[in-house]
């Protein structure tokens, strides 16, 4: 039988008691869904401990940030998001499945969500952060926990050495654009000397110039 993932709010945990079917009343169905929350999940809450106990600190749904990443980590550059499988749409996942009852507005509510991932993750890294999915059947099992967790840790090392190597090569580059232009200059100075040099304007000249 199918099933679907949420919270009890009374006693926050989480509970596989909705079967994906028809069987669902359409009361069920929307009683099911908003329960399951939008900050905050349990997968979330997994990723922070996770990082945490690894050493890393973190901000949590940055506004100022294009989709409000769940994770952003400034030092390293990185931004991640923890998806649901079902509300997210991971392609090939077999906890991505759709109910059968209803099914247009879950196609098309799932769609959008798949577009705006598309266009925060494009805006995120056209800002030059590093964008990082995490979906919720990585995290189902312990050992699975814990393997994803290390390759994160290492992703967002790794993130943040080409962040450091990027910062190194602009200053580098202004520095080189800032000699550039005061050599410039002073080729530019010489040069106007020289031309004095050969052609000096007379006093006369020079004082009426300066009277105008």
């Amino acid at each position: 039988m199918q099933i679907c993932l949420f919270r009890d709010v009374d006693t926050d945990k989480w509970l596989y008691l909705c079967p994906m079917s028809d069987k669902l009343t359409p009361q069920q169905r929307s009683q099911c869904m908003s329960r399951i929350r939008g900050k905050d999940t349990k997968p979330e809450i997994l990723v922070r401990k996770g990082l945490h106990a690894r050493g890393f600190r973190f901000r949590l749904q940055d506004r100022k940030l294009p989709g409000r990443p769940d994770i952003v980590l400034p030092k390293y550059g990185v931004a991640i998001m923890v998806n649901g499988c079902f509300w997210h749409g991971h392609k090939g996942c077999r906890y991505a499945t759709k109910p059968k009852s209803n099914v247009e507005f879950w196609q098309s509510k799932i769609q959008r969500n798949q577009h705006r991932d598309e266009v925060t993750s494009a805006h995120l890294e056209a800002l030059g952060w590093h964008v990082i999915t995490i979906w919720e059947c990585e995290l189902r099992s312990a050992d699975a926990l814990q393997s994803r967790l290390d390759v994160l840790a290492d992703e967002i090392r790794n993130a943040g050495r080409a962040k450091d190597e990027r910062s190194q090569q602009q200053k580098a580059s202004a520095a080189a654009m800032k000699k550039e232009r005061e050599q410039m200059l002073e080729r530019q100075s010489r040069l106007e000397a020289e031309i004095n040099a050969m052609f000096p304007i007379p006093k006369r000249i020079r004082k009426e110039s300066f009277n105008d």
